[in-house]
């Protein structure tokens, strides 16, 4: 996929982040009942029984619920972020979007990121004959950007060369007892 051949409507867009589970390919009402997706002025999932009628947004549970950009700039902005293009000039210029939009939308990717690897299956990788790299960060916290650290966070990450594969864990120290 590159830039120019991302979606050009929102049916297209919705396609996309439905194929890859951004957004539910289906959904159930409170009451059970299988709903259906329509692509209006509003996008939302009605349910059709005539004792339900429950209508609920498309972004209702999912992590673009607090984005209010239309799925095509929703695609754009998140490939474009995926590829480090998403200063706020680019985005004003070239997504339409506004400085604090493009800067929320910037924070509550890294917040998806970060979701992402907390939720992440922990294994170990490596092994006989494979090369892992490993890296540790300090990450503190200042009250201001002055004073005494309030917080400090050690994140450890590895990627095996060979296979590709990785971790990321956040210790609270450097203790051999913490790292063994």
């Amino acid at each position: 996929m590159n830039l120019w051949n991302l979606p050009t409507t929102e049916e297209e867009a919705i396609k996309l982040l439905m194929e890859n589970r951004v957004l539910p390919k289906e959904r159930y009402c409170q009451e059970g009942h299988l709903m259906k997706l329509y692509v209006g002025q509003r996008v939302q999932w009605n349910c059709n029984q005539r004792s339900c009628r429950k209508k609920i947004g498309l972004r209702n549970g999912t992590w673009l619920g607090d984005m209010k950009l239309n799925f095509v700039t929703a695609v754009r902005f998140i490939y474009c972020w995926s590829k480090e293009m998403v200063s706020v000039q680019f985005c004003e210029k070239e997504l339409g979007m506004n400085h604090d939009t493009t800067v929320d939308g910037c924070s509550f990717m890294r917040e998806v990121c970060v979701d992402s690897l907390e939720r992440a299956e922990s294994k170990k990788i490596g092994g006989p004959g494979t090369i892992v790299e490993v890296d540790e960060s300090l990450f503190t916290k200042r009250k201001n950007n002055s004073g005494r650290v309030l917080l400090q966070v050690w994140i450890f990450g590895g990627l095996c060369r060979e296979t590709g594969e990785s971790f990321l864990v956040t210790v609270p120290d450097r203790k051999m007892e913490t790292l063994t």
